[in-house]
């Protein structure tokens, strides 16, 4: 069975092979009946916000939540990340609905990885 790593650049994704090689991919996100228009910023905005809630509430590192970031990183441009990255570490993210969870939640510690 191939194992899929957390590399993943520009759409690509490197995956191991059960012999022990490494192959790249294309990858894109598969089709999300929630965003069927052709605009992405909503779908964008969206995914960037749930991987922020995921690894608030699981921890950064928690695997589960690469599944975010790579449709993020692939939908997104990334001068927005980049500027919704330096938001937050400054504190000031536009997003009610994040601010609600980080409320409503305590921040998970990270994850260690194995």
């Amino acid at each position: 069975e191939a194992v899929v790593s957390t590399q993943s650049t520009g759409g690509f994704r490197d995956v191991e092979m059960p012999d022990g090689t490494v192959k790249r991919f294309v990858w894109t996100p598969k089709y999300d009946p929630r965003y069927p228009a052709f605009n992405k910023g909503p779908k964008c905005t969206q995914y960037f916000i749930d991987f922020q809630k995921c690894i608030w509430k699981k921890g950064e590192g928690y695997k589960p939540c690469d599944w975010f970031r790579h449709h993020y990183e692939h939908v997104c441009p990334q001068p927005w990340i980049e500027k919704w990255n330096d938001q937050l570490d400054r504190g000031v993210f536009p997003s009610k609905q994040l601010l609600k969870w980080q409320n409503k939640y305590p921040k998970a510690p990270a994850v260690e990885e194995d």
